[in-house]
């Protein structure tokens, strides 16, 4: 028996263009269509296509470049040049030549950015479903923050915080566009320190002036452009399937630091389009260029043969990974790294450590390490809690609130016995103890009271 599939939709939904829409994308959205690897491996496969869009011709090189490195085929579009018909031209993208299920992204800045949002928050005007990504950066505008967008479109937006926008509300029926109406609003910091908003599509908002995440303008803020190449490249990955393995070039970089000590093996690990760097927070030892870390690698990451390391936790994010260690090792020799200018103590020294490192294009681009250096002194002998300066004594202090190897211990002790592990005691809390007496003999009375 033949199934004339077509009719037979039309037999079960109202003819309403918006309305059949509607149904094919809700179908389409489903993980095959979304996934890249849906069809055989064998089966060609281009790289993503990403429009990035501005206002002006000139736009900032490196950005591209960046989108570049981590796989997109990258096309810019200004407004500039296409005057009265950029619209038109952004219409057109989805005409372009794509092979089976591909989808394309767009990535859009100032004004270039307020036309895109408004015009794909239309079902209609991605009828084929090849628009997947719409990231905007600082637009003058935005569509109605309580509609969602097409299921088809995943899109982000990144704001500053306190500009005004224009909000654009259309009502909309089946196939009949209404009134538009735009009104001024300001936009708020967010929530807690992440500045997320509470629109109906995901929003950032940012401590930074529009232009914060293009590297030639004034406005560029580093802090800022990160966290939200970040978020844009997270969104990217997922729309396309992208799951790189940035675990083989960072323990490569490892490996080469601590064990094989091969300063031209670490450095084949760092990027090569933007200037790397490596800061070792409590002591502000590193390197920033090649030359530099190159040099360090080679003449001062020094370590003893007592080294031992134990990855405790790794949290892998779009272009970070963080690292969780546990680090031991006996100081027989200088380790110039953590202990600058001491010379050997031959204490044993025992400490956590977080690694955070970061990205670009496959590569190791910036790492900021950290521990409790206050820790390492302690261990090593070189700093007594009980010995207080004149100042801490007139304040009343009795002792430093530091503590020596047992931070360590506490996170590795029996951890895959119990739970506790890295569980906090409170002993440097004064008082803390009494109010725990105080605390279980009230819930003793309590339960015998009620038994």
């Amino acid at each position: 028996m033949n199934v004339n599939v077509p009719d037979l939709i039309k037999a079960a939904v109202s003819e309403s263009k918006g309305r059949n829409v509607q149904v094919l994308n809700d179908n389409m959205t489903g993980n095959n269509y979304r996934d890249r690897n849906f069809l055989s491996s064998d089966f060609p496969s281009n790289p993503p296509k990403l429009y990035i869009t501005g206002e002006s011709d000139e736009f900032d090189q490196l950005t591209l470049t960046e989108w570049r490195a981590e796989g997109f085929n990258v096309e810019y579009i200004s407004m500039e040049s296409h005057g009265d018909g950029y619209l038109r031209k952004i219409k057109s993208l989805s005409k372009e030549n794509l092979g089976p299920c591909e989808k394309f992204g767009i990535i859009a800045y100032d004004e270039a950015a307020a036309i895109c949002l408004e015009h794909f928050h239309v079902l209609d005007n991605n009828p084929e479903f090849k628009l997947g990504l719409l990231i905007a950066y600082y637009p003058s505008s935005i569509p109605d923050p309580n509609g969602r967008f097409p299921s088809a479109i995943s899109a982000l937006v990144h704001f500053t915080a306190g500009e005004e926008v224009g909000v654009i509300k259309q009502s909309q029926m089946v196939g009949i566009q209404g009134k538009k109406r735009t009104r001024r609003r300001k936009i708020s910091r967010g929530i807690g320190t992440g500045g997320k908003l509470n629109l109906a599509y995901p929003s950032y908002t940012y401590d930074a002036q529009p232009g914060f995440a293009e590297h030639d303008m004034e406005e560029y803020d580093g802090i800022s452009a990160d966290l939200a190449w970040s978020r844009s490249l997270a969104m990217a990955r997922r729309v396309f399937g992208i799951n790189p393995d940035f675990e083989v070039a960072l323990d490569n970089n490892v490996q080469s630091k601590f064990f094989s000590t091969h300063p031209e093996q670490a450095m084949s690990t760092y990027t090569t389009h933007k200037t790397p760097h490596v800061t070792n927070m409590p002591t502000l030892t590193g390197g920033i260029g090649s030359a530099e870390l190159k040099r360090f690698y080679s003449d001062f990451f020094k370590n003893p043969p007592s080294i031992k390391t134990t990855l405790i936790s790794r949290t892998i994010g779009a272009d970070r990974v963080v690292d969780e260690m546990h680090l031991r090792f006996k100081h027989t020799e200088e380790v110039p790294w953590m202990l600058p200018g001491v010379p050997p103590t031959n204490k044993k020294i025992e400490i956590m450590m977080v690694s955070i490192v970061t990205l670009r294009g496959g590569r190791l681009y910036h790492e900021h390490v950290y521990w409790d250096q206050a820790s390492v002194l302690v261990q090593a002998g070189l700093l007594d809690p009980e010995l207080l300066p004149q100042s801490a004594k007139d304040l009343g202090v009795k002792k430093l609130p530091v503590v020596g190897r047992r931070a360590a211990r506490k996170v590795i002790k029996n951890r895959n016995e119990s739970d506790d592990e890295g569980e906090a005691d409170n002993e440097l809390i004064e008082g803390w103890e009494q109010d725990e007496d105080k605390s279980r003999q009230a819930a003793a009375t309590t339960a015998k009271q009620t038994s």
